[in-house]
């Protein structure tokens, strides 16, 4: 293959290395026989004098233990050629694969993918040429890169052929093992990129497709829960109604009196899982949740709600700090109360008993801000980010022994943006667990960032 005219000849040592030689020689040496399926010697060792005229770049760039690997297939009839492509490719790091007839590398192809291939000429039976066309009349190896390897003419008309054959490149030996690493690493190189924008795009698609089903079933989870929660809207309300105006008679006993009680009661708790759902499937649907700002005092709403979880959890205490009496502005006062008691409802439920739920509000010129904080056992930081979205629920034994939608802090969120708000939570060991609200004076007014919010007309109804 380098020597032209030259036979290549071998002989035994005692060490069961193969040695060329005669006149001519590339200074390859052979390692043990044994391979599995030419019968030839297992590998090649390059020479100390030959490893350091390697450019570095080849060392370089060959993969690592992890990297992937491409397969080249080395054609030759000559099993000395073999091992020379084979000595001179080693570094590259890549897996090559031989065969000794045009024959043979055709049942290679049918049995894996190739990065390229690198094909004499001349064989016995089918030719490199004869080769190259059969391989470019599969659709799966049309477009696979072959470089020619010959000692034959340069006649032009002769490299013609072989490039109308599908040839990429075509080497004329003896060949320079630099050029032909080099090669053979654009092809290596331009194969693996190929599989890797591939495999992208592969889990792409698989990513696509389950979004999409995601999305599917989410917004069926949507449309069930409205449907379930207007028609459970109406038979609620005749159960209510009923049960309300019993009690309003006055003509009950009192086993009547406390089982229409309980009734009532019950039904209270599931209007209030209604009007969740309904929210929640506004919210996510696109209608937003609406809400109706009216001029009012966000301080004496607060006291409206700590007075009614007074009353349903006499245990308890809940402190208030507001920096003055009265504060105004223009809110919702129904959406936002609903998010007070929320936020008091949640700090009661996550802090030990005889500790006190604090409510604090205070304001800066065109902002307001109120405060709910507990002691007690930290969110897990795990939650955290998770835990304005819906379905969320706390981890403590006792709120799963509750029923929950855990729908509150996503609606509250919901509410609060739907005035222009932010609605933060910062929890940690030591200083427990704070929700902290901010509002603009007015909710057709966006937050501050150093201005003064515009003091124009009543706004209209809006949603999140």
């Amino acid at each position: 293959m380098f020597a032209a005219g030259h036979p290549l000849r071998f002989r035994a040592r005692a060490s069961g290395v193969l040695e060329r030689e005669g006149p001519g020689v590339c200074c390859w040496s052979v390692a043990r026989i044994g391979h599995a399926r030419m019968g030839r010697p297992a590998g090649l060792r390059i020479p100390t004098s030959h490893l350091d005229s390697m450019p570095p770049s080849v060392i370089r760039d060959a993969p690592g233990e992890d990297a992937p690997r491409a397969r080249v297939l080395l054609v030759d009839d000559t099993p000395a050629n073999l091992l020379s492509l084979e000595a001179i490719l080693e570094p590259l790091g890549q897996e090559l694969v031989l065969a000794r007839s045009g024959e043979e590398a055709l049942r290679e192809l049918l049995r894996g993918e190739f990065a390229c291939i690198l094909m004499d000429v001349q064989m016995p039976g089918l030719n490199g040429l004869e080769t190259a066309h059969l391989i470019r009349a599969r659709e799966r190896t049309r477009y696979l890169p072959i470089l020619f390897i010959t000692a034959l003419s340069r006649e032009a008309a002769f490299v013609t052929r072989g490039y109308a054959q599908g040839a990429v490149d075509y080497l004329l030996k003896p060949v320079d093992p630099d050029i032909l690493r080099a090669k053979v690493q654009v092809f290596v190189a331009l194969y693996l990129r190929g599989e890797e924008v591939k495999r992208q795009a592969v889990e792409l698609a698989e990513r696509r497709r389950s979004e999409e089903a995601a999305q599917r079933a989410s917004e069926l989870e949507q449309q069930l829960m409205g449907i379930v929660g207007h028609d459970i809207r109406t038979p609620l309300s005749v159960v209510l109604t009923t049960a309300k105006s019993q009690l309003a008679s006055g003509a009950l006993e009192p086993a009547q009196q406390k089982a229409f009680e309980r009734v009532a009661r019950s039904g209270e708790r599931i209007q209030h899982i209604v009007d969740l759902l309904t929210d929640f499937t506004r919210s996510r649907l696109g209608g937003g949740i609406p809400v109706i700002p009216r001029a009012g005092d966000l301080n004496e709403l607060c006291r409206e709600v700590v007075d009614e979880l007074q009353v349903a959890r006499p245990g308890r205490t809940i402190r208030c700090d507001f920096s003055r009496d009265s504060l105004h502005g223009v809110w919702d006062l129904e959406r936002m109360g609903q998010v007070v008691a929320n936020l008091l409802d949640n700090a009661l439920k996550y802090s030990p008993e005889p500790s006190a739920v604090c409510l604090a509000t205070w304001e800066k010129p065109d902002a307001v801000f109120l405060e709910v904080h507990n002691e007690g056992a930290p969110i897990p930081p795990s939650l955290l980010p998770h835990l304005f979205e819906p379905f969320q629920r706390g981890e403590d034994s006792r709120e799963r022994a509750r029923t929950s939608l855990g729908l509150g802090l996503y609606i509250a969120r919901a509410v609060v943006e739907a005035h222009r708000g932010r609605l933060t939570v910062r929890s940690s060991e030591a200083d427990g667990t704070t929700f902290r609200l901010c509002l603009p004076r007015r909710a057709d007014a966006r937050l501050p960032a150093g201005g003064a919010s515009d003091a124009g007309t009543s706004p209209a109804p809006m949603t999140a």
